[in-house]
């Protein structure tokens, strides 16, 4: 799990490498990807949170780290079938 936007790069390279060699694996990494635009969002919540205009960080953390928790569990999946 994430607690910033700035954590993500690594964290995606980390879940992309782990794809590689899977028969599914394009599924996968075409989840991740769909994650990118919710970590834009957050990234513009988090500099509108340090101006202290809006406090909707929170609440764009957790579906990002939803999100990321199915895309591990889908992974977990992938693997056992091949």
């Amino acid at each position: 799990m994430i607690k910033d936007s700035l954590e993500w790069p690594k964290y995606e390279a980390n879940l992309l490498s782990k794809t590689q060699k899977l028969i599914h694996g394009y599924q996968v990494r075409k989840m991740i990807k769909n994650i990118r635009p919710e970590i834009t969002l957050l990234s513009k919540a988090e500099v509108e949170k340090r101006r202290g205009r809006i406090h909707a960080t929170d609440e764009i953390l957790t579906r990002i780290n939803d999100d990321i928790e199915m895309v591990e569990q889908y992974l977990l999946v992938a693997a056992f079938l091949g």
